[in-house]
């Protein structure tokens, strides 16, 4: 009998040891559209996540939050763990929740109807409408860019009451990029309208992100009292930041470039101010991230800075910031003076690796003022009256001083003369020297970003062949203003490359796992040799005849 009772007793202790595990719906009847709550407790404190495995082959799982809850009472603190886990379920009709394992417990199963709704209106491909979303990359920096594209196929046109609402994501900003779309397409072969916009997310926190995809709200129709699709959620990877600088800026851009307006006059006194224009243009970056550019604690000089400008503006490669600084420099005192140089590093989110951007430090020199003469000077008498006898002497000086005179004018005006050829010779050279620089500058970034096609098009990558080739189309044709793929079309007027890049763009829209580039790459490459040949063709003149 004592043997029964003990055995009862630890039987008794192991049931208050285990904590006892709860499931609950927060609702038990939804359409395919619709999103719940699973609500897990567990009488305890847990910091491991629940197994949710289970929940996969029949729900898609959108989050999951953990709230501890503490209580006081007579008896002591008390403290349960709850878990909330968003679901949005695969397939219609009744579902169950399977029991999951929490705490070493079992939840119970828990039943669920998902109603089926109209093949109209439910976005499944191949229907009256569907969302088909793009994205540029599967993995992202924090605070970097991410493009999202939407893309809205329907029948028939849509109403003017129609509402498309933007992607959304927890700890991420999200913005609309350029205008919306509309134009003809298919699907498959069937004909489709397409409504298309373009979003920039930028997310702030590392770890998994899941984006929830672009809405569409339409008036009531008929049996539908509303009417709603949804793309697909998207889920991304955010990288923590791979570098900072010592200041603690991150800056995970697509492109960068730095530059100053800087032209001091020739000569300087104490009092004098100058003025100096920083601009940093950053591709990929918001605004809010970019650093001050001009340090303004500098020995001997009094600097500060009038204003800043801040912009942000559009681009077929997204969010474009501009950020304007105009500063103004005012010397302490006499001597030579120098400018800190400005530096800034950034990280290249297409190489994946760091970058430097800088402008040059710049000395100047300040002069003390020329010193001013007494008055006494000018306010000296005349002197006396010549004698009558002195004037012929007088007038012989003063036509010797005259003679003299118009000598050293003629000198002087032969050496100014001799001065500004000289002058305007050299000129000429460093114009000529900056333009073979400047072609030098421009031939390498146009052999790197041909480069960077030929990797593109080498890996049948169709979304990142486009990017490329717009980067090598503005250093092939510097004067253009390449900024899409039909510009590129006018300045090559090449019939071949048509055709190409219309196929490129045909694939971004329906196929691009399918697009294949070595053709687009031997066309680009035959460009170039041709543009080698012309230009040779003056330094060669059998060549020349050859051609």
């Amino acid at each position: 009998m004592q043997r029964l009772l003990t055995t009862l007793l630890l039987l008794g202790l192991a049931s208050i040891t285990h904590a006892a595990a709860t499931a609950t719906l927060d609702r038990t009847h939804i359409n395919a559209l619709d999103t719940l709550t699973l609500t897990l407790e567990v009488d305890d404190r847990v910091d491991q996540r629940p197994d949710l495995s289970a929940l996969e082959q029949d729900f898609r799982i959108l989050g999951s939050k953990r709230t501890l809850i503490s209580s006081h009472s007579s008896a002591g603190r008390e403290v349960r763990t709850r878990w909330q886990i968003t679901l949005r379920p695969r397939a219609n009709g009744p579902l169950t929740i399977p029991p999951l394992h929490l705490a070493e417990q079992i939840t119970p199963a828990l039943p669920l109807v998902v109603s089926d709704i109209s093949p109209a209106v439910s976005g499944r491909p191949g229907t009256a409408a569907f969302f088909d979303t793009l994205s540029d990359r599967r993995d992202v920096y924090a605070e970097g860019q991410l493009l999202y594209t939407a893309r809205l196929f329907h029948l028939d046109p849509l109403p003017e009451s129609a509402i498309i609402q933007p992607p959304s994501a927890r700890d991420a900003d999200v913005r609309e990029i350029g205008e919306r779309r509309q134009y003809e397409g298919d699907y498959r072969g069937d004909p489709y309208l397409i409504t298309e916009q373009q979003y920039a997310i930028f997310p702030h926190r590392p770890g998994p992100l899941t984006v929830e995809g672009a809405r569409l709200q339409l008036p009531p129709q008929g049996e539908h009292s509303v009417i709603e699709l949804q793309g697909e959620p998207l889920d991304v990877e955010v990288l923590a930041p791979a570098y900072q600088s010592s200041n603690g800026h991150w800056l995970p851009a697509q492109r960068l470039t730095l530059e100053e307006s800087w032209n001091p006059p020739p000569s300087l006194q104490p009092g004098d101010r100058l003025q100096r224009e920083i601009t940093l243009t950053v591709t990929g970056v918001p605004v809010t991230l970019l650093p001050a550019l001009m340090p303004t604690d500098v020995d001997g000089l009094y600097i500060e800075v009038e204003s800043v400008d801040l912009t942000e503006s559009m681009s077929p490669f997204g969010l474009v910031s501009t950020r304007r600084e105009m500063i103004s420099i005012e010397p302490l005192g006499t001597g030579t003076f120098t400018l800190p140089p400005v530096d800034l590093h950034w990280w290249d989110v297409d190489l994946d690796r760091g970058r430097h951007a800088a402008l040059p430090s710049h000395p100047f020199t300040v002069s003390a003022p020329p010193l001013v003469e007494g008055e006494e000077a000018l306010d000296t008498p005349d002197p006396a009256p010549a004698q009558a006898s002195d004037n012929r002497l007088l007038i012989g000086l003063l036509t010797l001083v005259a003679v003299i005179s118009s000598l050293g004018w003629l000198y002087t005006s032969a050496r100014l003369r001799r001065y500004r050829v000289s002058n305007s010779a050299l000129k000429l050279e460093e114009e000529k020297r900056r333009r073979r620089k400047l072609l030098q500058t421009n031939e390498r970034a146009e052999r790197n970003t041909f480069q960077a096609l030929a990797i593109a098009c080498q890996q049948n990558n169709a979304g990142l062949a486009k990017v490329r080739l717009i980067e090598w189309g503005q250093n092939f044709w510097p004067d253009q203003g390449i900024d899409s793929l039909e510009a590129i079309c006018d300045a090559a007027c090449n019939q071949t490359l048509d055709v190409l890049i219309l196929d490129l763009e045909q694939h971004l829209h329906d196929s691009a796992d399918l697009w294949r580039g070595d053709l687009l790459l031997q066309s680009i490459d035959t460009l170039r040799q041709r543009r080698q040949q012309q230009d040779a063709a003056p330094h060669n003149p059998e060549l020349a005849q050859a051609s």
